[in-house]
């Protein structure tokens, strides 16, 4: 597996596990989510270019929908998944 990749795969999931804690209100993360999204999004935008792992597009246009899908509806976390879904296709590549 590529360090890119992993890196990338790592922090998407701290990401996932922070927007979990955040829906279920174990917290308020607010400024702290938003601004590993941003890493997040580098990270796997990195991981497609240097890897060249096609399936990492999947994640990559998930997380560029994510400004779109508010919070607290179907479609913000059925985008975490599906980004997920890239990472492990990538990672069976």
């Amino acid at each position: 597996m590529s360090p890119l990749i992993a890196l990338g795969l790592s922090l998407y999931l701290l990401n996932l596990l922070v927007g979990l804690a955040a829906q279920f209100r174990l917290g308020h993360f607010g400024i702290w989510h938003h601004r590993l999204y941003l890493v997040v999004f580098v990270s796997a935008v990195l991981a497609v270019v240097f890897s060249r792992e096609w399936w990492l597009l999947l994640t990559v246009g998930c997380l560029a929908l994510f400004p779109k899908a508010r919070p607290r509806t179907w479609l913000h976390p059925t985008l975490g998944v599906i980004g997920l879904i890239g990472y492990l296709l990538a990672l069976g590549g």
